[in-house]
Order: structure tokens, then C-alpha cells, then sequence
């Protein structure tokens, strides 16, 4: 039927399969066979051979290679008529190539870069590092003249501090981050992965312990970094703590009055009055935690402010509690629940990946790649077919019901890369298929986003292909094998299913391959009790007819007898077989409900044909096989196929 269709061709396409792509080096090989002229690799031949027939990796001889050549020279005729049919322009197969397509390049892309990303991030994380920065704040649209004066006032600063000025003045003077006025410029302990700015956590790790970075940009401004300590990583921690709070403006006396309370509480604990869950629960000032005992969610490093982190960390033991501690919240004593080392790579592999993924680093990734793909391979753009394109819009292209019909006939290139063209054509039908994926209802900032997006995914597929051969086969079996399937599904498996005169005719000259084996048409009596059961049993010998036997005892809404008569093969009911294929009456059996029932053997049918609508599924698989096989006939009539029997002969072994 047509999911064994589908299989069938999934094991030719792999359509499915996602694997770990091996960078390969490309070599030219000696053509198979070529389908309508255009030829087919002994190499690519040998490729889907081992692939898909994974139990016939050593079997190398003529009789299994010819058996998979022709099989694959039909697919072959399939792929070259669909494409004949331009059946990938329609929309349905235009999303669903774009679909599995991105899944691809994107499942490819991550292997490369991400998993070297994650590694990279794991490395730093070994560390943790004491920052302090200088930054001025330069709004992204600002004019260059404030920029320019940004980067030059950060220079000199830097000067300042190389020669032996002290960083705390030359921040407190300087910089337009306030946050920490009694700690100039203090960040704090970083670990990686925790800044949402690459750059800046780059120039964390990148500057060496006691130096100053170079002036860096980031979305906040321009920044120089000091790094002045480095220590191992501390790892997670779970803690509980209590707290007294004080107010943001507090007076010495807000402060002291904290103080007495917080001071109490500790020797309570001391002296073991009360237990810290209950202390906690009773008198913490934090009424997220207090009903909790004060228990935290697992923290690492630069997730509290800095005093309570650091107290944190400094305990050792679970059950260890700290001398209170001071923060800018009030007053805490904490209590160490567990602390848990850095976990392993292979532990934190799919977090670190997901972390990445999710920050501005990934697109950044992305970018990079991208930009050396570019010089690798001699980009090239035409900004005046982009301006055509962008005149083709209007306001259905906001609206997300723009129609690639409206660009019909263009075809000029956009840009290439290599050997590969992306035209104006390819453009529209990306417009149409994923202009509802960006809300703009500015038509050029729309556009530019889809451009963009269209421009990064061909030029990472390009480098991708170019430089990884599993890769490109799998992608070309996509770019086959979803056109092809759309095609029997048109062709064949839907015209097998509604076809009702030709799969009516085909039943009628093969009915005789479906047919019933010998069966017998039995009457099971269900009876209220014994009573019942010998009177209709009686009746039954006689042969009066199962209407007049449950008009007799079935009056009103008392129901005495059930009948059920029905046509069983062999092992069907164990009842029926204990009658041997013997007209005649079975034996009583009582039954849980105390009813008695007995089988009575009407007559022995012999092998018949079965109705159209009793064989139905196997007949529709049949025919749609046939009309497959029909089509192929046709197929080898229309595309001449030529196969090189030397070439054939060499992999034979």
C-alpha cells in the first residue's frame, strides 16, 4: 500500500536519516549510468548501495549489485520526471524542501561550530575571574563625533592606568557605570557563559591576569577591562539563609537596629534554641524563601551579590552556618545545604549547547561563518536586482499574502558564491513560503530581514556542500526524494485509492488471487438457563428459522435467547472447531453469567472469492504496484538510460 511505497523510496532517499556528516575530500569518479543524459557516479552508486544495505556490506556480486542498479535507475527515471513535472515549484513541496532543508543545515552548522563553541565555553569555565571595567555609554545611534570622543577618552584612560595610576580613581572619574560606588568599576567574579555580551566575556578571558583590555564596543557602549585575580571554578552551590532586610536609604540606626535582630537570631542558633528551617520560616524578612526554611535555588558564581557569594562559597560542610553578612539587601546568615563540583563535559555538553544557541553568541557564530564562507569562496551581490525585487512589493507582502506571481520572469542573480547562483526567482518563492515569520510592517525592513536570512542559510548550505560530501548527498536526497514523493502521491497512490473503475477492473481479473480458504457458517445460541437451552435446542434440530426461535422466547423487554450467526475460518472460534467441520450441534457450555450456550455447525462454505470491499486494502496496494510498474515502462520509454558495463563490471568482486 502506500506506506510501503513511502518505505521503499525513504530507503533509496534516506530522506530521513540524520547522521554525523565526516568531511570528505571530492574526487572525480567514472559515470555509471546516465537517465536522460545526465550522469550518475559509480561512486555516488556505491555510496546508497553500502548505505542501504547495511547487511550487504561485503556482498559485492553481480547478482546483488544488478538487483540495487536497477532498482536505482528507476528512482532515477522517478527523480527525472518529476523534475520535468517542476513538481518542487509548487508550494507545499517548496515548503516542505525548505523545511527539512534548514533542519539539515542547521543540524550540520551546530555539529561543526556549536559543539567547538560549547568546548570552547566548557574550557573557560575552569575559571573564574575577579573584572573591573571603565565604560562609557554611547547610544548605538549616536553620531561618530561621540564615538570617536568614547574610544579616545577610554585610551587614555588605559595609558593612565599602564603607567601606574590607580584604576579606582581614574573609574570613579571616568566611567558611566555607577552601580558600585564604593567598588569603582567592579563586574565581579565572572564565569563564562554568564555575561549576554560575547565581546565582552571574550575580553575577559582574552586579557591576562593583572592587564588591561583594549578598548572594546558593546551594545551598553565602549568599555576597557581589568582583570585582577583568577581562581578555580567554585561550582554550584545550594544554600538557605536568613535574612533581616534594611531600606535602601538606610540610616546607621536602620542599620544597627538590623543588626541587634540579625545578631539575636545567630545565637539562637548557636546555642541550638531553635533549628534554622524554623527561624527561618519565623522571622526571614524574605517570604519567597521563608516558608521554605529559606532554602535558595542552586547558585553559581556571579548569580548573588558579591559579600553574600563569596560567604556562600567560603562554607564548607553541608549544615555549616556563616557569621551574618551585610549586602545591600540587609543583614543574612547562611546556611550551606550542598556544594557540587563543575559536572563533566559529556554532563553539561547539551547545556552549554543550549545556553549558546539562545545568546547573541550564536548569532555571531553564525555571522563569522558566514563571513569567511564569503571570502572562501568570491561572493558576489547585485544591489540593482535586489531594488527590483524590493519594487515587486507592496502592502500584501505586509499583510504575509504575497504572491512570488508578481515577480514572474525575473531571474536576474541576487548574488552567487562559487558556482552557485541565487536569483531573483529564488527569491520570490523564499519571500512567499517565510514572509510570515516576521511581523515588520515596514516593507524594506521586512524585506532586508528575509534577504538576510536567505543570504546566511545559502551561503552556510554552499560551504557546507562544498566542503562535506555526506552532507551534499544527503541534502541532493532531500531535493529528490520530497519532489518524488509528492509525485506518486499524485500518481499514483491517490489514483489507486479513487481510481474506482480501474481498481474495480483490476479486482475482476485478479480476483482469484485473493480468496477465502474454506470456512463454515455456524450459529452460536446464548440462553437465559438450562430451561431455555434444551427447548431452543430442540427447536434449533429441527431447523426452525433463528427469527421464529427469538420470537418465541424473547417477549416484551425479557430476553431469553441471543443469536448470532457468522462465517469463521479455522482457529476463529475454538467452539466452531470442536465440531470438526460437522454439520450438526455442539455440546452446552455454561457460561460465568450461569446463561448456557452451544454452537450449531449450519454448513461448510468452500474457498470462494473474497468481494471487492473485503480485499480491499490488498487490491488498492496491488493495483497501485501495477501502476507503478506501468508508469516505469513508460518512464524507460521516455528517458533513454545507457549504463557503462565496464564501469558496472569493476565493482564486481
Amino acid at each position: 500500500m502506500k506506506m510501503n511505497m513511502f518505505r521503499s523510496i525513504m530507503l533509496l532517499t534516506a530522506v530521513l536519516t540524520f547522521f554525523t556528516a565526516q568531511a570528505q575530500t571530492v574526487t572525480k569518479d567514472e559515470v555509471l549510468f546516465t537517465v536522460a543524459g545526465q550522469p550518475v557516479t559509480k561512486e555516488e552508486f556505491l555510496y546508497v548501495y553500502r548505505k542501504n544495505n547495511p547487511d550487504k556490506q561485503n556482498d559485492y556480486s553481480k547478482e546483488s549489485l544488478q538487483e540495487y542498479l536497477d532498482l536505482y535507475i528507476n528512482f532515477k527515471l522517478k527523480v527525472t520526471e518529476a523534475r520535468a513535472e517542476r513538481i518542487d515549484t509548487t508550494e507545499k513541496v517548496r515548503e516542505e524542501l525548505q523545511k527539512y532543508g534548514d533542519q539539515l543545515i542547521k543540524s550540520n552548522f551546530d555539529k561543526e561550530v556549536l559543539e567547538q563553541a560549547a568546548q570552547k565555553m566548557y574550557g573557560r569555565m575552569q575559571t573564574e575571574r575577579m573584572v573591573y571595567h571603565i565604560m562609557i555609554g554611547v547610544d548605538t545611534k549616536a553620531p561618530g563625533a561621540d564615538t570617536l570622543a568614547a574610544i579616545t577618552k577610554l585610551n587614555g584612560a588605559r595609558e593612565r592606568i599602564v603607567k601606574g595610576e590607580d584604576f579606582s580613581k581614574i573609574a570613579k572619574e571616568l566611567s558611566t557605570d555607577k552601580t558600585s560606588p564604593n567598588d569603582p568599576g567592579l563586574v565581579g567574579w565572572v564565569i563564562a557563559g554568564q555575561i549576554p555580551d560575547p565581546t565582552f566575556e571574550n575580553a575577559v578571558f582574552e586579557t591576562a591576569v593583572g592587564g588591561v583590555s583594549p578598548v572594546i564596543k558593546t551594545k551598553y557602549g565602549y568599555h576597557i577591562i581589568r582583570v585582577t585575580k583568577e581562581r578555580p571554578a567554585q561550582g554550584t552551590v545550594t544554600a538557605a539563609h536568613i535574612l533581616v532586610k534594611t531600606p535602601k536609604e538606610a540610616k546607621p540606626e536602620d542599620i544597627a537596629k538590623a543588626k541587634s535582630k540579625i545578631d539575636s537570631i545567630y545565637n539562637l542558633l548557636k546555642t541550638d534554641a531553635a533549628t534554622f528551617e524554623e527561624l527561618a520560616t519565623k522571622l526571614s524578612d524574605d517570604k519567597s524563601t521563608a516558608a521554605n526554611g529559606g532554602k535558595l535555588e542552586p547558585f553559581t558564581t556571579g548569580k548573588m551579590v558579591l559579600p553574600f557569594q563569596e560567604a556562600a562559597f567560603a562554607l564548607k560542610n553541608p549544615g555549616d552556618i556563616s557569621a551574618p553578612v551585610q549586602t545591600s539587601y540587609g543583614w543574612h546568615i547562611i546556611r550551606l545545604i550542598e556544594k557540587k563540583p563543575m559536572g563533566t563535559y559529556a554532563e553539561m555538553k547539551d547545556e552549554l549547547k543550549g545556553k549558546i544557541e539562545r545568546s547573541p553568541e550564536y548569532k555571531d557564530l553564525r555571522a563569522d561563518f558566514v563571513n569567511k564562507a564569503k571570502q572562501r569562496y568570491a561572493f558576489t551581490e547585485n544591489t540593482d536586482a535586489k531594488k527590483e525585487m524590493l519594487a515587486t512589493l507592496d502592502s500584501a507582502f505586509v499583510k504575509n499574502t504575497w504572491s512570488m506571481q508578481q515577480a514572474k520572469g525575473m531571474n536576474k542573480v541576487m548574488f552567487s558564491i562559487g558556482n552557485k547562483q541565487f536569483t531573483q526567482s529564488d527569491m520570490a518563492s523564499y519571500l512567499e513560503i517565510n514572509q510570515r515569520i516576521t511581523r515588520d510592517k515596514n516593507i524594506e525592513e521586512k524585506y532586508n530581514k528575509l534577504y538576510a536570512q536567505a543570504l546566511e542559510q545559502t551561503v552556510i548550505e554552499y560551504d557546507l556542500s562544498e566542503r562535506n560530501v555526506d552532507f551534499r548527498r544527503l541534502l541532493q536526497e532531500y531535493r529528490d526524494g520530497l519532489p518524488l514523493f509528492a509525485m506518486l502521491e499524485r500518481k499514483i497512490w491517490s489514483r489507486g485509492s479513487t481510481d474506482t473503475a480501474g481498481l474495480r477492473a483490476y479486482y475482476e481479473i485478479h480476483k482469484t488471487e485473493y480468496m477465502w480458504e474454506e470456512r463454515v457458517e455456524a450459529t452460536t445460541y446464548i440462553c437465559k438457563d438450562s430451561k431455555t437451552a434444551k427447548a431452543v435446542r430442540k427447536l434449533a434440530g429441527k431447523n426452525v428459522s433463528d427469527k421464529d426461535i427469538m420470537a418465541k422466547f424473547n417477549k416484551d423487554s425479557v430476553q431469553l435467547v441471543t443469536v448470532k450467526t457468522a462465517l469463521y475460518l479455522p482457529g476463529q472460534d475454538s467452539n466452531v472447531d470442536k465440531l470438526n467441520k460437522t454439520p450438526g450441534i455442539g455440546e452446552d457450555m455454561l457460561n460465568a453469567d450461569g446463561s448456557i450456550q452451544f454452537v450449531k455447525l449450519n454448513k461448510v462454505i468452500p474457498p470462494t472469492p473474497k468481494s471487492l470491499d473485503e480485499a480491499r486494502g490488498y487490491v488498492i496496494s496491488a493495483y497501485q504496484d501495477q501502476l507503478e510498474k506501468e508508469w516505469i515502462e513508460e518512464l524507460h520509454k521516455k528517458y533513454p538510460v545507457s549504463v557503462d558495463k565496464q564501469v558496472f563490471n569493476s565493482m564486481v568482486r
